[in-house]
């Protein structure tokens, strides 16, 4: 697979648009879709997205997303993409959507076929859709695809945000289609967990990645290519810390090693109860050995 970062002619191809993020379920048929039919006409397949979300750029926002780039790619090109394309939408936000068909699609890439998902607008006040796709029958066919639910809940990747940001890892991770995840490099803590008999290891959550509720979570964490059940806490430790900083902590069942500025991949996988304030180090110390309990008994998935 080839990745490409500006505009570079890749002509009679099947090319699926979209911004993507976290490549969730929906998104995992519409590119099923696109590379099934390339494979079917023994052409390429083309996925065209943007470096950041449009959203936040027509409205002077930060961007926050449920996977980095390099994770996207990644999840792409293991459903087969041949080619991905990741141009900056600030270059494109002007064009109307009819000069956006012609100057953009049809000028480097010719498709044979493009697909999109039902509800994907382009163009300046997104105006373009998929009734004015469907309008160049002499140019290229246009494949929509419909709406995918999970749970009575519509997957998009807003929806997923949402679940994430309430600690509803169970409803997230079926829309994803797999455990909610973030890598970091393990750095050096305060070492107040391990006083109380749980080593664990501290990550700085990436902001342009969007956090969950703060609380006590069932999840994995993966090391070197093996997986442990994990206990996580995210949040500011209001019954430990006085500054209150945000700390990602992960404790490894089983591990015992060293992990200072080693990467880890921690998965979210359920909610075992909201932060709480202790008034002593006893009571924070029983409630956790009653997470680590709890964490045992979900399994490993």
């Amino acid at each position: 697979m080839k990745v490409f970062y500006n505009l570079v002619e890749n002509k009679n191809c099947a090319i699926a648009l979209g911004f993507f993020d976290g490549v969730h379920l929906a998104h995992q048929e519409l590119i099923k879709k696109t590379v099934k039919i390339a494979k079917e006409n023994g052409i390429k397949s083309v996925l065209l997205t943007f470096q950041k979300s449009p959203y936040s750029i027509l409205h002077n926002q930060k961007g926050v997303y449920l996977t980095k780039i390099e994770d996207k790619i990644k999840l792409i090109e293991n459903l087969g993409i041949d080619n991905i394309y990741f141009l900056d939408f600030k270059q494109f936000m002007h064009m109307d959507a009819d000069e956006y068909i012609k100057n953009v699609l049809i000028k480097y890439f010719m498709p044979k076929y493009v697909v999109t998902g039902f509800n994907h607008t382009f163009g300046h006040d997104r105006k373009g859709d998929g009734k004015l796709l469907s309008s160049y029958p002499n140019l290229f066919k246009y494949a929509e695809i419909p709406p995918v639910s999970v749970d009575n809940v519509l997957v998009s990747s807003t929806n997923i945000k949402n679940a994430i940001k309430e600690g509803e890892f169970s409803l997230a991770d079926k829309m994803l289609n797999r455990n909610f995840s973030i890598k970091g490099y393990v750095i050096e803590g305060q070492k107040i967990a391990r006083s109380l008999g749980y080593k664990t290891a501290n990550i700085i959550w990436d902001n342009d990645i969007i956090k969950p509720l703060y609380g006590v979570y069932a999840g994995l964490a993966e090391y070197m290519g093996i997986t442990y059940q994990a206990m996580i806490n995210f949040g500011i430790r209001p019954s430990i810390d006085k500054f209150r900083r945000e700390t990602l902590e992960v404790h490894l069942m089983g591990f015992d090693g060293d992990l200072y500025g080693k990467e880890i991949k921690v998965e979210f996988t359920s909610r075992i109860r909201n932060e709480i304030r202790f008034s002593s180090v006893d009571e924070l110390k029983k409630q956790i050995n009653e997470d680590y309990i709890s964490v045992q008994n979900f399994p490993i998935t």
